[in-house]
């Protein structure tokens, strides 16, 4: 049974209460009055009258000037019965009537207006998004609470008004703290406390009292659960963001920095974070070119991921890899940009320094081959002078040229190995191809442009 057929039931068992005491009293006051009529002493009896007009004009408020008048009317036909001749009783009974009639209006529109007043003030309780509840400071009882109170905890209407309000709070020192501010300023504002539920585990509440008369309080109740859960979630992301490895900055829709953590602020030799909040991440990238390809990547694709060369705090070069990404909300919508840097200046380094090395290689091997036909040609002559002149001396000579013979072709084989080595390296270290040479070209632009 809900809380507004509860009301309903009770008021409607009020409403035949008070219809019985009206009758009754109405009759009383009539018969009393033929009786005082009838022995001629009618200065009291008239003034019976006002108790069932009262009454009906305050539970009855359309039909009490309606009643008033059907009374008054009564009564002014016993008079005229009883004493009909006497003209001054009919004026004072007149003017009774009219008293009775203008009370019953009056009373009648207080009862509307207040009636309207409870309808208006009994929706906003009932229809409230907070619950709301009447409870008695000395007992602790709830004497009234709407359904969103019940709701809110699991309980129906009835269990919660078995329950003493004490008992629903989780934390002592959170009870105890509410229970002092009541008593001390007389209400409560916004408190934060856990509440049992019917389901054994806790709700966050944010409570708001205030004391009412007849030592009673008013208490609003809010579930916050979810606000919580998600400001626990947050702060953990919030912590897992700022105390990451990585360098990560979240930026507007303008590529503007609204935040960035600590191992951003060391990549970038930083102190704090207001130096790098609000400014444009144009300001970090070396390259304006570079930055427009990067803004209008992400805009059109809403990510972007490579390597560019950015800037420190003291103007100084380096290289890192940079992945943006637009973060959207539920509907799909671009919120932010999430950017994220890794330090690759070493890595990129050490690829230079060994490209520079295998390609310091390769030179060597093709001047090693050109090497041999340049001792080959004056070997061969002096094999055609040698011969010239027979002789133990010539024997010798030529012995020892095919054996430098010997040796040069054993070093044009190695130097066909070495080809082999030349395209294994030029295949799987990528020296002298053309990407090369382009990462190569704008690593040192970058670096020159700063200089600059």
């Amino acid at each position: 049974m809900t809380e507004r057929t509860l009301v309903m039931e009770r008021e409607e068992s009020l409403s035949h209460l008070w219809l019985f005491i009206i009758i009754n009293t109405t009759v009383l006051a009539l018969l009393i009055n033929i009786l005082s009529l009838h022995y001629g002493n009618n200065d009291v009896a008239p003034n019976l009258f006002y108790i069932p007009v009262v009454i009906a004009a305050y539970w009855y408020p359309h039909r009490g000037p309606v009643f008033a008048i059907i009374i008054s009317l009564a009564y002014i036909a016993l008079v005229y019965y009883f004493l009909g001749s006497d003209i001054a009783m009919l004026i004072a009974s007149s003017v009774t009537c009219y008293v009775l009639i203008g009370v019953s209006i009056v009373v009648s529109s207080l009862a509307t207006h207040m009636r309207r007043n409870e309808v208006k003030y009994r929706s906003l309780f009932n229809h409230s998004q907070a619950g709301v509840g009447l409870v008695d400071l000395t007992s602790l009882r709830i004497k009234e609470i709407n359904n969103r109170f019940a709701s809110i905890l699991g309980y129906s209407v009835q269990e919660i008004l078995q329950i003493p309000f004490g008992d629903f709070f989780l934390d002592a020192e959170k009870k105890d703290l509410f229970f002092n501010q009541l008593g001390l300023a007389k209400d409560v504002e916004s408190l934060e406390a856990r509440f049992h539920s019917r389901s054994g585990g806790n709700r966050w509440m944010l409570i708001s009292a205030g004391m009412m008369p007849e030592n009673q309080f008013v208490v609003n109740i809010i579930d916050i659960t979810d606000r919580k859960n998600a400001e626990l979630s947050l702060l953990i992301k919030d912590h897992a963001i700022s105390s990451s490895i990585n360098a990560i900055a979240i930026l507007d829709l303008d590529f503007n920095i609204t935040y960035v953590n600590q191992s951003l602020l060391s990549l970038m030799e930083y102190y704090h974070e207001k130096d790098l909040l609000g400014l444009n991440t144009a300001n970090l990238i070396s390259s304006p070119q570079r930055f427009a390809t990067v803004m209008e990547a992400t805009n059109r694709n809403a990510s972007w991921f490579g390597e560019i060369a950015l800037l420190k705090n003291n103007k100084k070069p380096f290289y890192a890899l940079l992945w943006m990404n637009k973060v959207r909300d539920d509907s799909g919508n671009p919120i932010c940009i999430m950017a994220s840097f890794i330090d690759i200046t070493d890595r990129k380094q050490m690829e230079a320094v060994k490209r520079r090395a295998l390609e310091q290689i390769e030179k060597n091997i093709e001047q090693f081959a050109i090497l041999g036909d340049h001792i080959r040609n004056p070997l061969a002559v002096i094999v055609g002078l040698s011969s010239l002149t027979p002789g133990d001396t010539t024997e010798k000579i030529l012995l020892q040229a095919r054996e430098i013979d010997r040796i040069i072709t054993q070093l044009d084989m190695g130097w066909i190995e070495s080809d082999k080595v030349r395209d294994f390296i030029k295949k799987y270290y990528e020296v002298g191809t053309p990407q090369d040479a382009v990462v190569d070209e704008e690593f040192i632009a970058d670096e020159s442009s700063i200089r600059v």
